[in-house]
C-alpha cells in the first residue's frame, strides 16, 4: 500500500514549511510468520511566507502550487489555512 500525505508544518520566523510525504505499508508472509515493514520518503515541500507560496520537489526542482493541489488535494486546505 503506498500513500501521499501532508506532513505536520512548521513555523520558524512567519516562514512555514509543509512537507509532503509518500508512506509505502509491505506485508511479506514466509511460512507461518508475517513481516510488516513500512518507509517514509518526502516528496515535496511549500513554503509560505507572507509574501508568497511556493512549491518545490525534493530534487530542487519548482512546481506550481496548482499542479501540486492536484497531485495532492488535501494540500489545498493548509495552503489556505497560512
Amino acid at each position: 500500500m503506498e500513500k501521499v500525505i501532508i506532513g505536520n508544518p512548521v513555523t520558524v520566523s512567519r516562514v512555514t514549511l509543509i512537507p509532503v510525504v509518500r508512506m509505502s505499508l509491505n506485508c511479506q508472509r514466509s511460512g507461518g510468520t508475517i513481516s510488516f515493514f513500512g518507509a517514509k520518503q518526502p516528496v515535496d515541500v511549500v513554503i509560505a511566507s507572507p509574501s508568497a507560496k511556493r512549491a518545490f520537489r525534493i530534487t530542487g526542482e519548482e512546481v506550481s502550487l496548482d499542479q501540486l493541489i492536484q497531485e495532492v488535494p488535501d494540500i489545498k486546505e493548509v495552503i489556505e489555512e497560512i
